[in-house]
């Protein structure tokens, strides 16, 4: 970049929005998810974008429960039990989710994954998420375990640390 652009870079930082941080760390956590009827998928946590919710979280690994789909939020599924985190601010916020984002509604205590077009929606109106981890592999896949949620209802999962190999 030249001067002029970086001075560009530096005005648009200071006048909207950080941007999303989904880029690989080597603070990163490997996550295992387990949905009932579907092979375990694969997660990261996004330890250095949001060091103080996924550090909460991890220490409440392993997390089991039931995906719901979203009632007013688009393409997403969220825990119906509540993960309450003792987080008061969001970190590496949006609210626009890209398919496979793992996200933390601070205020809500919700865990919601979204695998299409989403726009967090409560009705009250839009809720910011945190953007706290990602599905790496197999998207397609994890999108029908979700839409099955729409379609049949509550599904189980389980949600705890990879392994080290």
């Amino acid at each position: 970049m030249n001067e002029r652009e970086e001075a560009l870079v530096r005005a648009y930082g200071q006048s909207w929005p950080k941007l999303v941080d989904r880029e690989r760390s080597a603070k990163d956590l490997n996550l295992r998810l387990a949905i009932e009827g579907f092979e375990p998928f694969a997660m990261r946590l996004l330890c250095k974008a949001a060091p103080v919710i996924t550090t909460a979280l991890a220490v409440r690994l392993p997390l089991a429960g039931h995906f719901i789909h979203s009632a007013w939020s688009g393409c997403g599924v969220r825990g119906l039990e509540s993960v309450a985190l003792p987080v008061e601010e969001h970190e590496n916020a949006t609210y626009f989710p890209t398919p496979g984002d793992v996200c933390y509604t601070v205020g809500h205590d919700e865990l919601t994954i979204f695998y299409g077009d989403a726009s967090p929606t409560m009705p009250s109106g839009k809720v910011r998420e945190s953007v706290i981890g990602v599905i790496t592999e197999r998207l397609s896949e994890f999108q029908r375990a979700c839409m099955l949620t729409r379609l049949a209802g509550a599904r189980p999962f389980t949600l705890s640390l990879l392994a080290a190999r």
